[in-house]
């Protein structure tokens, strides 16, 4: 992977010290919620949910087609509370991180990418930082309306995240 590119974006460099060592897609749910249901109170997001599945190699010969295709699952995503991503990953361990950076998808309608860099306290890996890169879908509904109070919203989407050690 010593000779794969990330696409081109605005997010801060990895670090000097760091290779990278996965790219995973993840596929699964941004989750949000409502205080109340009106047409002005706008979602709140409290966390995701995926699958994660290496797709290294389609990614670095560029042959990733279909998003699942042969991919191996390699571990899962959430969040410990409402700011605080889990990555575990099978051969790295787990790791808790803060996002540091962001920018607007460059392809309207797909949630954000994202720079993250690793909480050593609250991990077991070497991990140092993941980018989330090449999203499809995600977006909160624009409002409120018609959600019951409390209610979670899930929202599919897909991500590459281009892990970091």
């Amino acid at each position: 992977l010593t000779e794969v590119q990330q696409p081109a974006n605005t997010l801060p460099a990895p670090g000097d010290d760091t290779t990278l060592v996965l790219i995973a897609l993840g596929r699964g749910t941004q989750n949000y919620t409502c205080g109340n249901a009106s047409d002005t109170a706008k979602p709140t997001q409290i966390g995701a949910v995926a699958d994660l599945f290496n797709v290294s190699c389609a990614v670095a010969s560029g042959t990733l087609g279909s998003i699942t295709e042969d991919a191996a699952a390699v571990g899962t995503h959430w969040f410990v509370d409402t700011t605080t991503p889990d990555f575990d990953i099978i051969g790295l361990g787990n790791t808790q991180a803060k996002k540091v950076a962001d920018m607007a998808s460059p392809e309207a309608g797909n949630i954000a990418w994202l720079k993250l860099d690793a909480k050593p306290e609250s991990s077991t890996s070497a991990v140092k930082s993941i980018y989330r890169l090449h999203t499809v879908g995600g977006l909160a509904p624009s409002s409120c309306a018609n959600v019951t109070p409390g209610e979670t919203i899930t929202v599919a989407y897909e991500a590459q995240y281009w892990v970091y050690a």
